[in-house]
This record gives C-alpha cells, sequence and structure tokens, in this order.
C-alpha cells in the first residue's frame, strides 16, 4: 500500500492501516496496548462512551500494532521528537500537550488532534490531499493507497 509504506513513523502507518482495516479515527483514539490480542488476532475497541465491540485484524496490522506501540520518537521535517508514553497506541509529543494545553483537558482529544495534524502533515508531504480527508470519512478511497 503506497501512503502506508511511505509512513516514516509506525505512528501514522498503523492509523492509516487501521482505516484499512475499517477502524474509524474516533475509535483509533481509544485504542491501547492491550486492546490487541495478539493470540487471536482480535482488537477490542471502545468508544467515547465505553461500549465494546470486537473486530479481527490482519497479521500485518499485529505487526504495525506492535511496531508503534514500541515507537518512542516522531521524525518530522529531519526532526525528532519524544513520544510521551500515555497508555495509548497513538501517542503524542510534549508539543502537542503544550500547543492543546489551554483548550484540551482530556487525553482523547489531545490523541485525535494529532491524528489530525499528522495526516495533514503527511498529505502535504506525500502529495496525497485525499489522506487529509481519510480521518473525517469512512474509508472507501482505495486509490489513494494502491500501489
Amino acid at each position: 500500500m503506497l501512503a502506508e509504506s511511505q509512513c516514516i513513523n509506525a505512528q501514522d502507518a498503523i492509523v492509516v492501516r487501521l482505516l484499512l482495516e475499517g477502524i474509524e479515527v474516533h475509535e483509533i483514539v481509544y485504542l491501547k496496548a492491550d486492546s490487541l490480542d495478539l493470540e487471536s488476532r482480535t482488537l477490542t475497541i471502545t468508544d467515547s462512551y465505553g461500549i465494546k465491540r470486537r473486530q479481527g485484524v490482519s497479521p500485518r496490522t499485529v505487526q504495525m500494532y506492535k511496531r508503534a506501540l514500541l515507537q518512542n520518537q516522531y521524525i518530522a521535517d529531519q526532526r525528532r521528537s519524544n513520544l510521551k508514553d500515555n497508555g495509548y497506541l497513538i501517542k503524542a509529543t510534549l508539543n502537542d500537550y503544550i500547543a492543546h494545553e489551554s483548550m484540551i483537558q482530556e487525553m482523547d482529544s489531545v490523541i485525535l488532534r494529532t491524528i489530525y495534524r499528522r495526516f495533514r502533515e503527511l498529505s502535504e508531504k506525500l502529495e496525497l490531499p485525499e489522506l487529509a480527508y481519510l480521518t473525517t470519512l469512512k474509508l472507501e478511497l482505495n486509490h489513494v493507497v494502491i500501489a
């Protein structure tokens, strides 16, 4: 997959992969390390209301999920920023927290804004403007990620 393979950061690649698996961005926000059962390749997805559902994922997704959990630095424009371990799959940098400190009180809001920002930057870098919209639409734009 073009967009997925061009991601430098495992944190970005897993978001693309999860969107392809049919998981929506507002569900990705709440994923944690223990949301994935490695043995059964099943993801337990919890929404903002605490409602849970289970979904099977591909072996590729499992590998990418593990890499994203292990990522501790985010690379952008030749700079490396430390990612803060927040207990969630998607980690934010200290700048993400500071940038939203006055407006955001909840971790889920920090993560959601981090995902949106990263995808806007990624869409510009890869010259794929459609990527910026993947986080707001249910993924039906397969041509965006076909190699």
